[in-house]
């Protein structure tokens, strides 16, 4: 009814377990940097629907260097745009006789929003899955794989693999398709699904190369080789985590395959240094320390564990945390804790989130030191309610020197977002 307006500019499609937000973001801004206007539609969102919907564009900074500005949608725009749709809706809605989901709604609406800016690409992050998720309508030139691991296992799987045979879906015939490096049974799915429909495949580690990655001050410092022949040496990250450098790898990837060449090694340096990625390791605050990340799943809770030793060190490091019901949380859990001096059980605002207790009895049950012990003492775990109140007791035990870490869901990162940085609106 709405005559495509997502065929109306070049797309990329992201799909994967993990990293997915930061990679689009990282597109985003090396395409605006490389003077074009890019749609990114990311989820779930943080604080507010509108940082679904954020446009990429170039600008020049007062000093006359070239710069990225990336604008969440305004809410005025937003509110007329879903004005505009709701008559097709209804209609759709007696005709099909049965409601358009939340998150068709949202998907359309990125698509019509893109198309009023006549956008020079759109990144499109699948919000569960691939082949049907309600993304998957999008043409995308460039499909993007990030490391496919287990999430959503009752609508997805038990096993990596079989969330891949979803995720694959999002290769289109004769487009380019980017993916990290992958689990020997994902690998050769993702090859097969690319050979099947005729598509180009680069691999991380066979096709382009994170040659170098330190940890630098606030950030990183990489080296990528490019599937089309780019180097681009000792280029600033501002995000934290070896898992960031790897996110940005396969976004520099995907921007030369959506070019079809090497990139401008300046436009790429300004692109990666105007990067934020909230609730990913973001720090809020200091004094002590307050990170704030999103880890949903157990690859991720791993992966945070390994991001804070090796950022933080040795420091102790109070973790708060609120996990969603439906999730894997023993799996989490025996990924986090090892990384925690002391935790925090606590429970979100959101309907979907585990009742505190059962996570400390998870964790009594895994090893760790039970409710009743001192939460002074190393490894002790503890039950607190609100998030809010949690959080205070966490700074309070963390010192001026410790770090605390809020974490188990996108929805815990985006209330103590609200809570220490403040609302969106």
């Amino acid at each position: 009814m709405l005559d495509h307006p997502e065929a109306t500019y070049p797309t990329l499609q992201i799909a994967g377990t993990n990293g997915k937000s930061s990679t689009a973001r990282i597109i985003g801004a090396v395409l605006a940097a490389h003077g074009l206007t890019a749609g990114v539609y990311t989820s779930p969102h943080l604080q507010s629907i509108r940082e679904r919907y954020l446009l990429a564009g170039p600008v020049t900074e007062p000093s006359g260097a070239a710069g990225v500005v990336l604008d969440a949608i305004p809410p005025d725009e937003f509110a007329a745009l879903v004005q505009y749709l709701l008559p097709f809706v209804e209609l759709v809605e007696q005709r099909e006789g049965q409601r358009v989901t939340y998150f068709e709604l949202t998907t359309v609406l990125a698509f019509e929003w893109m198309a009023t800016h006549s956008v020079n690409a759109g990144i499109y992050e699948a919000g569960m899955g691939g082949a049907w998720d309600a993304t998957n309508i999008v043409p995308s030139g460039v499909a993007v794989l990030t490391h496919v691991a287990v999430d959503h296992a009752a609508m997805l799987g038990p096993t990596p693999l079989d969330n891949a045979r979803e995720k694959v879906g999002i290769i289109k015939p004769g487009a380019s398709a980017v993916s990290a490096a992958q689990d020997p049974d994902v690998g050769q799915l993702v090859a097969a699904t690319a050979a099947d429909v005729g598509a180009t495949l680069a691999v991380m580690g066979r096709d382009f190369h994170l040659q170098a990655d330190e940890l630098a001050l606030r950030g990183r410092l990489i080296t990528v080789e490019g599937p089309r022949g780019g180097v681009y040496q000792e280029v600033f990250l501002p995000l934290l985590g070896h898992h960031q450098a790897l996110n940005a790898t396969l976004a520099l990837a995907a921007c030369e395959e959506l070019v079809g060449r090497p990139l401008d090694t300046g436009a790429v340096e300004a692109g990666l240094a105007s990067v934020t990625s909230p609730g990913r390791m973001e720090v809020v605050a200091r004094e002590p320390v307050v990170v704030l990340d999103g880890a949903h799943n157990p690859e991720a809770a791993a992966v945070l564990g390994s991001a804070l030793q090796e950022t933080f060190g040795r420091r102790e490091r109070t973790f708060v945390i609120s996990i969603f019901e439906d999730k894997d949380i023993e799996g989490m859990l025996a990924a986090l804790l090892p990384f925690a001096t002391r935790t925090i059980f606590t429970r979100n605002s959101n309907p979907r989130a585990a009742e505190p207790h059962r996570l400390a009895e998870i964790a009594s049950r895994l090893g760790f030191e039970s409710p009743e012990a001192p939460l002074k003492a190393p490894g002790k775990i503890k039950v607190v309610e609100p998030l809010s109140e949690a959080i205070e007791n966490a700074r309070r035990l963390a010192g001026e020197h410790g770090i605390v870490v809020v974490t188990g869901s996108l929805s815990t990162a985006g209330e103590a977002r609200t809570l220490l940085v403040g609302p969106v609106e």
